[in-house]
Formats: structure tokens, C-alpha cells, sequence
């Protein structure tokens, strides 16, 4: 594919991600490359993912799932619902073509997160950046998050009550640039870590790890939460500055 039709194509879709599929071309994304950049390196640098089958959840443009092939998923599968469904959107059909400029094996399928259960599979890491951000009930999307989580489960999130100890979250609106012309406004939620802990704890997550967002600070949180079952070796990358919710003072 020549640069004039790459151009073209790039063109002819509307990019929530800012991916660079030549080193001097880049999709126009309303997320700039720099703080995709920073979540990559935040939440795939402390692990080993060489080998790992690993789910995404509101993949966008799929940059995260991109980014694992390149750090050596032997297996990614790309999903969204939002994004992928709302009428008037191409972020499928964008994530795709991506795909094939970029010769990624990336998997896709537009996928409800509140609909997975065990039937689906299991991935030693699933993943979901703006987790909460987007979803009317980010809860039963967790739930089924844990429901196909071998090892690790990797959230980032909005968040709001962090002077707070209570678990608790707040209503988060915002307009994207999906669907019609206009965009969409899309409604979700900004939890605490004091919620986040309790939520994942009660579905069985007996190690979880929490950072504040490498560029945005504050306003967003990650999170990585291990199953009993995972191996010791993988919580070894998860120091400062990612601190332990579960065993504070460990790390």
C-alpha cells in the first residue's frame, strides 16, 4: 500500500486513537500518542507478556492490543461494544484496517463485557482502559471480566472521592466522537479505590495494585489485580509507583 493510499484511508475513517503505522504517519485519535504511550508502558512494562493470551475490552482502535503483540501475546483478541456497535460508527472497520496496515494478528469482535462468562474462555490477562468511564453497569462488566481472567486483570479508569474512605463513585459524561457526525454523549462511572478494592476482592483477587495515571495523575487511576493462582514471579515488576491495596507497606 502506497503512503498516498494509506493516507487516504486514514482519511476516510474517524480515529479515537492516535496509532503510527509508519514512522512518519500517524492517524489523527482524539487520544494522542504520548498518553497512549504512557498507559502502555504503565500497565504492560511490569509484565512479562511473552506467550500470554490476552483479551481487551473497549479496544477503540485497538492500540493496547497492538502493543501486546508487540511485547510477544502469543494470542490477542480485541473486543468492544460501544465503540464498535453504536450506530453510525466506523471504529470497527477503523480498528481493522489498522490491523492490516500495521500486519498485526490482532482477533476482533464486538463483545459486551456484562455478557462474558466462562463459556468464552480464559486469558491469562484481560485488560480495560476507561473500565468504568463508559458503562451503565460497570459491575456485571467486571463480574464478567473476572469470570474469563486466568491471571492478572488490568483496569484504568476515571475516579473521583479520593478524599473519601468510604467505597463509593460518581456519575462521568462526556461527549466522544463516535456514531453521527456530532458524536454521542457516553455516560459512565468514577469510582474510588476504596470501591475498586472491595469490588475486586470480593470476586477473588487476592493481590491488587494501584497507581495514579502517568500523565493525567490523579483524575484516573490503574489497577492490576492477581488471582491466587497467578505466579509470584509476575507480581515482581509492581513497585513504586504502583503501591499495594491488599498488603499495604509490602512494596
Amino acid at each position: 500500500m502506497s503512503e498516498a493510499e494509506l493516507r487516504a484511508a486514514i482519511a476516510g475513517h474517524r480515529w479515537l486513537q492516535s496509532l503510527r503505522l509508519r514512522p512518519d504517519l500517524i492517524t489523527p485519535g482524539l487520544k494522542p500518542e504520548a498518553q497512549l504511550k504512557a498507559e502502555e508502558a504503565a500497565l504492560f512494562d511490569p509484565l512479562n507478556l511473552k506467550g500470554a493470551h490476552v483479551l481487551e475490552v473497549g479496544a477503540a482502535n485497538g492500540a493496547f492490543s497492538f502493543a501486546a503483540l508487540r511485547r510477544g501475546a502469543a494470542r490477542v483478541l480485541a473486543t468492544d461494544h460501544l465503540a464498535w456497535t453504536l450506530p453510525g460508527s466506523d471504529a470497527l472497520s477503523a480498528t481493522q484496517w489498522a490491523a492490516h496496515a500495521l500486519g498485526a494478528a490482532v482477533e476482533t469482535a464486538p463483545l459486551d463485557p456484562r455478557a462474558l462468562t466462562a463459556r468464552f474462555g480464559s486469558f491469562h490477562v484481560v485488560m480495560a482502559v476507561a473500565s468504568f468511564d463508559q458503562l451503565f453497569n460497570p459491575i456485571q462488566a467486571l463480574r464478567g471480566m473476572r469470570s474469563v481472567t486466568e491471571r492478572v486483570l488490568l483496569l484504568e479508569t476515571a475516579q473521583d472521592g479520593l478524599d473519601d474512605a468510604r467505597p463509593l463513585m460518581m456519575a462521568d459524561g462526556r461527549m466522544l466522537p463516535i456514531g453521527g457526525p456530532e458524536g454521542a454523549w457516553v455516560f459512565g462511572w468514577a469510582p474510588n479505590p476504596p470501591l475498586m478494592t472491595h469490588l475486586l476482592v470480593d470476586l477473588g483477587f487476592n493481590r491488587i495494585f494501584y497507581r495514579s495515571h502517568p500523565t493525567l495523575g490523579t483524575a484516573r487511576g490503574l489497577y492490576a489485580a492477581f488471582l491466587p493462582e497467578a505466579p509470584d514471579g509476575l507480581l515482581e515488576g509492581f513497585h513504586t509507583p504502583w503501591i499495594s491495596l491488599t498488603h499495604p507497606g509490602a512494596n
